[in-house]
């Protein structure tokens, strides 16, 4: 039997303050908008954890794919399409036209088209948090596209295929990927949480239901 903890689905099995405060051993899905590191998504995967129960999505996905050269990495090794990057501690000149983003703990939602090099000096400087943490940098080389998925599936059609495979490489039920289209092909920049105006909610409790009726 799988349990469902959710943000907004009154049919879900507990919502999740609920959740934190009871003691279960099914399996768990977990539906949030936002997993971050010590956000209520990530809290709700962590107390199914420690209670030892297999819940989707896990804690070291949920970790992997808020930190963008582990995603990088992981994503790749998954074969989904991605741009190459660098880890920079610090500014560096010739790196623009680039994307950027964050790799700190506290910065949400970082990505920052970069296109001067004025711009590139105050863009590390702010998400390098007075370069005390790394930026990733990468290449910008075509058109920036924002795609939310739900479990596997976006309305945006260029980023389909990478929102499938994104989902069974990594478990995490909602959430926005940033992706470039070059020469044609989408390939995978980033990923971060989508707003709760971004969501389909319908979709999402279309697809909870379909899983619980298996």
């Amino acid at each position: 039997m799988t349990i469902v903890v959710s943000e907004d689905d009154e049919d879900a099995d507990y919502s999740p303050f609920a959740f934190l405060e009871s003691h279960v051993n099914e399996d768990v899905l977990n539906v949030s908008h936002d997993y971050r590191y010590q956000k209520m998504g990530y809290y709700v995967s962590m107390h199914a954890e420690l209670c030892g129960c297999r819940v989707t999505p896990r804690c070291s996905d949920i970790l992997d794919t808020h930190r963008n050269p582990l995603l990088m990495i992981r994503a790749s090794r998954a074969g989904i399409p991605c741009l190459p990057y660098r880890l920079i501690s610090g500014y560096e000149k010739d790196l623009y036209p680039a994307l950027c983003f964050a790799v700190n703990p506290y910065t949400c939602n970082s990505v920052t088209k970069v296109k001067s090099e004025s711009q590139m000096y105050r863009t590390i400087k702010s998400l390098s948090v007075n370069n005390r943490y790394p930026v990733s940098v990468q290449p910008l080389l075509g058109e920036v596209k924002e795609a939310v998925q739900v479990f596997g599936e976006t309305d945006v059609p260029e980023a389909r295929a990478i929102a499938r495979k994104f989902y069974e490489a990594f478990r995490i039920p909602v959430g926005k990927l940033v992706l470039q289209v070059v020469d044609g092909e989408a390939k995978l920049c980033h990923f971060e949480p989508a707003a709760k105006k971004e969501v389909d909610w319908a979709l999402v409790r279309e697809r909870v239901h379909a899983l619980k009726g298996r």
